[in-house]
Parts: C-alpha cells; sequence; structure tokens
C-alpha cells in the first residue's frame, strides 16, 4: 500500500505541473542551441582589424571632410601665410575649426591641428576630446584607432613625440615638457 501511495503522490506531483517538466527538459534541449545562436551573433558583431589604409580614412575625417589628395583651391580654407605657395611650393590653409591642410605640389599631404594653452574645447582630432595631457591623450587616441600601436620618444628639449603607422600615413603627437599635448598631425604618405 505504501508503493502505491508515493506512485499515486508521484503522479499527482506530475498532474499538478505537467508544464514546469515540460519547460525544464525544453530549456535543456534548446540551450545549446540559443548559447551557439549568440555566440555566431556576437562574433558577426565583432569588428575585424581595419588596414592600414582604412585607418588613415578614418583618421583623417576626424580633422576634416577634405580628403588627402584634393587639389588646392578648396572652399571654405584660409591661406595662413599669405605667398608661401610661390616662396615654398608648400601651402598652409586653415578651415573654420583651427586644422591646417598643408598642400605640397597643390596636394593636400597633412592635416594638423594645434593645441593652444587655455583650450578645453572638445576636438574631434582623432578621439582627443577634452583630454589634454599625455596619459588621457593617449588612452583617447587608443581607443579611438586601437588596431595601431602608438611609441613615444622623449625629444630633448621638447617634450615627448608619440605616433603611429596608417598604411602609408601616420600620426605624429607633440606633448610639451609637462606632458601637455601641443599638435597632433596626420601625413598622408611620405612625400619628401
Amino acid at each position: 500500500i505504501s508503493l502505491l501511495a508515493s506512485s499515486r503522490t508521484a503522479r499527482t506531483q506530475e498532474d499538478r505541473y505537467p508544464v514546469n517538466r515540460r519547460l525544464t527538459i525544453l530549456a535543456v534541449l534548446m540551450a545549446p542551441l540559443i548559447t551557439g545562436v549568440v555566440s555566431l551573433g556576437m562574433a558577426a558583431c565583432a569588428h575585424a582589424p581595419r588596414s592600414g589604409p582604412e585607418l588613415l580614412t578614418v583618421a583623417e575625417r576626424s580633422f576634416s571632410d577634405i580628403p588627402f589628395g584634393t587639389r588646392e583651391g578648396v572652399p571654405g580654407l584660409t591661406m595662413v601665410i599669405e605667398g608661401q605657395c610661390q616662396e615654398w611650393g608648400e601651402c598652409s590653409y586653415a578651415d573654420a575649426n583651427g586644422v591646417e591642410h598643408y598642400f605640397r605640389e597643390g596636394e593636400l599631404v597633412v592635416k594638423a591641428y594645434a593645441f593652444t594653452e587655455g583650450d578645453t574645447r572638445p576636438s574631434p582630432v582623432l578621439g582627443i576630446g577634452t583630454a589634454r595631457h599625455m596619459d588621457a591623450v593617449l588612452s583617447r587616441v587608443e581607443r579611438f584607432l586601437p588596431e595601431v600601436e602608438i611609441e613615444c620618444r622623449p625629444e630633448p628639449d621638447h617634450g615627448q613625440t608619440c605616433g603611429a603607422t596608417l598604411g602609408e600615413g601616420w600620426i605624429n603627437l607633440q606633448f610639451d615638457r609637462d606632458g601637455r599635448i601641443r599638435e597632433a598631425r596626420l601625413d598622408a604618405y611620405h612625400f619628401t
């Protein structure tokens, strides 16, 4: 009788909670499938490392929308030093945001931004934002271009220079002796 009673109790609990048991079985069977789909989705969202030319384009756009290789005479640029084109064959123009555009033999080859003392405005250049001190600036640039390896070297009497190669081009960050950023520069390629 006690065997019959325990059997009856088991059936009664099973009858009371049939949905819970079925959901548990379903969850056990579906878990590997769901895990696989989630893993595939995460892998699809992960970015493949960008190539050097792609990194150069991303960095270039952070300075201005005028692409490297553009011919001189772009509207919205103001010549920095009158007459320098004729004298040196190189011309410097600034845009409304203070980004300098260097043209060599009529072609845009360098973009640079000078960070002035006391300037705390956010700068889109290389993702620097409001960072001004070396550690913070390098952290922001590495977040903006995680694929690059930035190397720094001391400059006698000037502070530090840090840079990285981006395909045929490169970035150059100049810091003063106190570790404050002075200039961010982007060269399209080696042109000298």
